[in-house]
């Protein structure tokens, strides 16, 4: 009799960047007790990670709907500002700086460096996901900067040269990624194309891609509002059309729902945290 199983495809959990930015905000709550201490925005994307600086006495707000600059300007002195892992104009630090607020900035350095490229360019197209908080910020870094949403057709009469830089948000799929860079190869000359999926990213989605035959189960970890835990959910179901493929988000998501497997691996976000991950698979194997 051949044993059901379940293993976890690596690299797993958080990523570089997540853990960077969950340390500076402890660090941030640990050294200033006597402050009220403010995450501007989720500083990753995933619930479990706000409980978590919850407990730490760390508020996150909720930017649903509302003006960030008006927000800012109701921070006083008493108040520290943590930026999020996505990154933020620099314009918000101006502002806390005038109100003499002290901040903290988590943006994860594969974000930083994409900024820093857009900084130094003539004229960038930017792949990305309109309203997610990095696309935002990385179309503040440049006044020449063309906005191209994944979700919409892009117009190539805005181009004005022959080689613009064309670089994307961090958390796409290669897989559409590469069929938009094969589109502008079509419409633009000599485009200066840089890919900027990050490695956590994408290491995780060619793993899923790669996937053998063997493997009848597909689960999938991580938040909903994480763009590349969706993107990882996306390139399962793309690519293994005769696969149980599910995406949760916690424990509670899985005792919902009668997975059955013989063959199973479960995949993860890059924000989402190790315990949920090792809980959903306990509680398969055990159940």
């Amino acid at each position: 009799m051949t044993l059901a199983m379940i293993k976890l495809l690596k690299p797993i959990a958080h990523c570089y960047g997540v853990i960077n930015a969950i340390n500076l905000a402890k660090k941030v709550a640990n050294e200033y007790k006597d402050k009220n201490i403010y995450v501007f925005g989720l500083l990753v994307h995933n619930e479990e990670v706000t409980k978590e600086l919850d407990g730490y006495g760390i508020k996150t707000i909720d930017l649903t709907n509302k003006n960030p600059l008006e927000v800012l300007k109701k921070f006083t002195s008493r108040d520290i500002v943590i930026f999020t892992a996505h990154g933020h104009p620099d314009v918000y630090e101006d502002i806390l700086s005038i109100k003499g607020v002290t901040y903290f900035d988590a943006t994860c350095p594969k974000v930083k460096e994409c900024f820093n490229a857009i900084r130094g360019s003539k004229e960038t197209i930017y792949i990305g996901k309109r309203n997610h908080p990095e696309a935002n910020a990385a179309l503040t870094q440049n006044d020449n900067v063309l906005f191209y949403d994944i979700n919409e057709k892009f117009d190539y009469s805005q181009v004005k040269t022959d080689n613009p830089l064309i670089i994307n948000q961090t958390t796409l799929s290669f897989l559409e990624l590469e069929d938009i860079h094969k589109e502008i190869k079509e419409n633009i000359k000599n485009p200066n194309i840089i890919d900027e999926i990050c490695d956590a990213t994408l290491l995780r989605q060619k793993a899923i891609n790669e996937l053998g035959d063997d493997i009848d189960t597909i689960i999938i970890v991580g938040s909903k509002k994480s763009s590349n835990t969706m993107k990882l959910y996306e390139v399962a179901k793309k690519k293994h059309l005769n696969k149980a493929i599910y995406l949760l988000e916690n424990i509670e998501d899985c005792k919902k729902l009668d997975i059955k497997y013989k063959n199973a691996v479960i995949a993860s976000g890059t924000s989402t945290p190790l315990n949920t991950i090792n809980q959903i698979k306990e509680y398969l194997e055990n159940k």
